[in-house]
C-alpha cells in the first residue's frame, strides 16, 4: 500500500512539473531570424511577422529586439484575438506592433469572434492596413512590393483569385494567409515570391513527432519561399510542448540571377 501511494505521489509530482514546464514554454519570447531571396527586389527589406497572438500581450522585449534591427514592414498573420480577449489588450498589441513600422493584417478564424467594428476602429487609429482578399502596393525608396492578404480559409471566406487580381507585374509579391492551406491554391504563373501563414501553432502540444498539426517551418512552394509559424500565443490551453512559440524577423534580399 505504501509503495502504491509512493508511486501515485511521484506520478503527481511529475505531472505537475510537466504542466509547469509546458506553461513556461508557452510564455517564451523568441524572434527567429531568416533570409528570403526575392525576385524583382531592388534592395533588402526587413519584415517582422507574427501570428496567433490570441490572449498574449506582445512582449516589450520582442519589440525592443526588433526595433534594434530596424523593420520596414510588420505583418500580422491572423488570430490577433479571440472570444474573451479584452479590447484594451488587443489595442495595446496593435499599438506596440505598429510602432515598429508600416503594419498589415489578415483575418484568422478566431478574429471573427470579437466585435468587428471595434477591431476596425483600432486598425484605423494606428494606421494598420487590413487586407481581405485584396492587394495593396507598399513603396519605399522607389521600391514597390505587392502585399496580398487572403481572408480565412477555414471559414470559407477566402478568395485567392481576387486577392492576386490587381498585382503590379514588375514588383515582387508577398502573400499573407492565416491558413497555410493557401499553398494548394498557388500557381507558379501567379508570380508569388513569399508566403506567410500561421494557424497551426505547430500542433501546440506534441509528443515526439505526434501532434494535431506539423511543426512550423520554412521551405519552397511553387518557387515561392514560405513560412508557417508556430505562432506566438495558444488557444484553449495556455500550454505548449514540442512546438515553441515564435515570432519572425525576415530579411528579404534580391535574388541572385544566374
Amino acid at each position: 500500500m505504501i509503495y502504491l501511494l509512493s508511486l501515485i505521489f511521484a506520478a503527481l509530482i511529475c505531472f505537475f512539473a510537466l504542466l509547469w514546464k509546458m506553461s513556461a514554454i508557452a510564455k517564451e519570447n523568441t524572434v527567429v531570424r531568416a533570409e528570403f531571396p526575392v525576385g524583382r527586389l531592388k534592395e533588402p527589406l526587413n519584415l517582422f511577422f507574427i501570428s496567433d497572438i490570441h490572449r498574449r500581450t506582445v512582449s516589450t522585449e520582442i519589440i525592443q529586439e526588433v526595433k534594434e534591427h530596424g523593420v520596414h514592414l510588420v505583418v500580422i498573420g491572423g488570430d490577433l484575438a479571440e472570444h474573451g480577449v479584452p479590447f484594451p489588450t488587443i489595442e495595446e498589441n496593435i499599438k506596440r506592433l505598429a510602432s515598429l513600422g508600416k503594419t498589415y493584417f489578415v483575418w484568422g478564424n478566431n478574429d471573427y469572434e470579437v466585435d468587428q467594428q471595434r477591431l476596425t476602429s483600432i486598425f484605423k487609429k494606428y494606421a494598420v492596413t487590413a487586407l481581405r482578399n485584396e492587394s495593396v502596393l507598399y513603396e519605399r525608396n522607389g521600391q514597390a512590393v505587392n502585399i496580398c492578404g487572403v481572408d480565412d480559409i477555414r471559414l470559407e471566406l477566402d478568395d485567392y483569385r481576387e486577392a492576386v487580381r490587381r498585382l503590379q507585374s514588375n514588383a515582387p509579391t508577398l502573400l499573407v494567409s492565416h491558413n497555410p492551406e493557401i499553398h494548394h491554391q498557388i500557381h507558379e504563373t501567379d508570380g508569388i515570391d513569399a508566403v506567410f501563414s500561421g494557424h497551426t501553432h505547430g500542433g501546440q502540444i506534441r509528443i515526439g513527432r505526434l501532434g494535431l498539426y506539423e511543426k512550423g517551418g520554412m521551405g519552397t512552394v511553387h518557387q515561392a519561399c514560405y513560412l508557417i509559424s508556430n505562432g506566438y500565443g495558444t488557444t484553449k490551453l495556455p500550454l505548449r510542448l514540442g512546438a515553441r512559440p515564435e515570432t519572425h524577423l525576415i530579411k528579404l534580399v534580391p535574388k541572385q540571377q544566374h
